[in-house]
């Protein structure tokens, strides 16, 4: 463009030399005018071509950088469609293992209820058979009872006179001694006199121990019973439920034997007892 502005001034001034020298004709000036206006037009377009060249240019700047933000977006969204599909699978296996899980404590819930069930027929049979044993009990004769009770065991007015060890030391040497009416006396007075004594329990459970050992197995259960019902805590809990198991073994009730025996096993599992209860089970 620079150079077409250049020739078209030279031009001119060469006419007006010409002209004022006097050499040029009308036709030459006419031509040269021609000239002119024709450099003028070609220059005209290639402005206008320079133009939408600079503009073509700038579209195409436009472009790419378009380009390249299209280029970016498409890199973000391939990165999120990436961490979607990972969520997707954290989701699908989270989804996965709770299921699993769910399944799992809905069997164990439904185990559970099975022996929850089980375990309240056996008390109800437990119970049927405790109350049986004590219309039993209620019908009986109290000669047996009355018998058991004669003792040559001193007075309770002069038991009243012991301490709480010494009335129980004196119940036990009565029992290891052999002397059921003594130690039976000295048993029920200290539980009438001491029953919040950490003793308790054991005085309970030796009275069972007098009852099994006169063979008395119905009035043993009861007692044992007691032990179990009245001292869950106590140290004679797992004596008990092995002697009544073997209590009602010994009246032919086998089916509660296994149950009550079974019940230590379960309640018990790593106690002498139980090693006892599972040798007597191998045999019922």
């Amino acid at each position: 463009m620079n150079q077409t502005f250049i020739r078209l001034t030279g031009a001119l001034l060469f006419a007006a030399v010409m002209a004022a020298a006097g050499c040029a004709t009308v036709s030459d000036v006419q031509r040269l005018q021609s000239q002119i206006s024709a450099l003028e037009k070609k220059n005209r377009q290639l402005n206008a071509s320079v133009g939408q060249l600079m503009e073509d240019r700038q579209k195409q700047s436009d472009l790419n950088e378009m380009r390249e933000l299209f280029a970016g977006q498409d890199a973000e969204f391939y990165e999120l469609r990436s961490e979607l599909q990972d969520l997707k699978g954290s989701y699908e296996e989270t989804g996965y293992q709770f299921q699993r899980q769910f399944d799992a404590l809905e069997e164990d819930m439904g185990m559970l209820d099975k022996k929850l069930q089980k375990h309240a027929e056996s008390l109800d049979v437990h119970d049927k058979r405790i109350s049986r044993l004590e219309e039993f009990m209620g019908m009986e004769s109290t000669a047996r009872f009355e018998a058991l009770a004669q003792s040559k065991f001193p007075e309770k007015t002069e038991l009243g006179k012991l301490s709480k060890d010494e009335l129980y030391a004196s119940a036990k040497q009565a029992y290891d001694n052999g002397d059921f009416q003594s130690a039976l006396q000295g048993f029920e007075l200290f539980l009438e006199k001491f029953s919040d004594s950490d003793r308790a329990d054991n005085a309970r459970f030796w009275i069972g121990e007098i009852y099994f050992a006169e063979q008395w197995y119905e009035r043993a259960i009861l007692e044992y019973e007691k032990v179990i019902k009245n001292y869950p805590d106590g140290n004679k809990v797992a004596g008990a439920y092995l002697k009544q198991g073997f209590s009602f073994e010994k009246i032919g009730e086998n089916a509660n034997a296994r149950l009550i025996l079974n019940e230590l096993l379960e309640k018990f599992p790593d106690s002498n007892e139980a090693k006892i209860a599972k040798k007597k089970l191998a045999n019922l």
